[in-house]
């Protein structure tokens, strides 16, 4: 089975908080992530600018080899996880599947290991 590649991503419409998927361990880490440290390994975010629902730092997102949109947000200066899942069906392609919770420690992992 080949490794799930992250690709960076700009599209986070239709993302949600999916901080609920994640152990408390994982919940923890990513509580340590601050955006400066994403910029440094991975360039300049998504600008995001509603101080009015506490939208304020820059956002990444990645797209997952398998259609899978994950990223790094902050609401009020905290961390969350945000994620989208795949398409529907071609009879039903409007819905999105909910990422499981494997595929978001997976992409957990995968940040903390690329900033340590």
């Amino acid at each position: 089975m080949s490794e799930t590649q992250y690709i960076p991503h700009n599209d986070c419409l239709g993302t949600s908080n999916v901080n609920g998927l994640l152990f408390p361990h994982q919940l923890q880490a990513i509580k340590m992530i601050a955006p400066r440290d994403m910029e440094r390994v991975f360039g300049p975010g998504i600008d995001v600018d509603l101080p009015s629902k506490g939208y304020t730092d820059p956002e990444w997102y990645f797209k997952t080899s398998d259609g899978i949109i994950f990223g790094i947000g902050w609401r009020n200066g905290q961390a969350r996880l945000r994620g989208r899942g795949k398409r529907g069906t071609k009879s039903n392609h409007l819905q999105l599947r909910h990422p499981s919770q494997a595929q978001a420690t997976a992409f957990v992992d995968f940040l903390v290991d690329k900033l340590g």
